[in-house]
């Protein structure tokens, strides 16, 4: 059985009305600081949702942009000068505009292979190397990719040691799936640089990790010949 409330329970003040009028009279003492934390959570707030919302409309609007240059990629099989011309202009005022952007990042990936594909060694290098010193995740293995991109560029420009020092970044890099390749264009350039020993070593590792039948067998023809 419940215990009974003595009178004094039942005439004593509730606890909650009581926190409310402590609140009340410090409010009525203290109207001036209350209001003034009132007024600055209320410009906090209104501030975060501005931010959030410049944000959300810079990324849409980069996108946009981004969006219109892959749409030339793949409408156009093979590309004009024309078409690449517009992709570059596009990719050049998507970072121009909105150089904080995940759209801007990739665009410096796509002018690089651009050049690269165009020859323009020097060109392509820069942008690889923007690309790979933004902060962009690598989950995909895009970076994998650039630092690949950067070493194929100095390779054709027969820089070697830099084309190594380059493969050696992709190498330690997120490569799965590549590590064949990574492990072939360092022993490639190894052998280019008349380090056989090194070369072969390399080689081998790739004979490891590859797992293309048609690719195994020419990774052993460069085996035997370094032996």
């Amino acid at each position: 059985m419940a215990e009974k409330l003595s009178k004094q329970d039942l005439e004593g003040p509730d606890a909650f009305q009581s926190a409310i009028e402590l609140i009340s009279d410090y409010i009525a003492e203290n109207k001036k600081r209350f209001y003034s934390i009132v007024t600055a959570i209320v410009l906090a707030a209104g501030i975060a949702f501005g931010i959030y919302m410049y944000w959300s409309h810079y990324q849409y609007s980069a996108k946009d942009l981004y969006a219109k240059a892959q749409d030339i990629q793949t409408a156009q099989v093979p590309e004009n000068p024309e078409s690449i011309t517009q992709k570059i202009k596009i990719y050049e005022e998507l970072i121009d505009k909105y150089p904080h952007s995940w759209s801007a990042r990739m665009a410096y990936y796509h002018l690089g292979n651009i050049y690269y594909n165009r020859g323009e060694f020097d060109k392509a290098i820069d942008d690889y190397k923007k690309f790979v010193s933004s902060r962009i995740s690598d989950k995909a293995g895009i970076k994998f990719l650039a630092l690949t991109s950067i070493g194929y560029s100095y390779e054709s420009k027969k820089d070697y040691k830099a084309a190594l020092e380059y493969f050696q970044k992709a190498l330690k890099s997120n490569n799965a799936g590549f590590e064949s390749v990574a492990y072939s264009n360092i022993a490639r350039i190894y052998e280019l640089m008349n380090n056989k020993k090194n070369a072969l070593d390399n080689y081998k590792l790739a004979l490891e990790k590859s797992m293309d039948s048609s690719k195994s067998v020419f990774i052993k023809y460069k085996i035997s010949s370094l032996i």
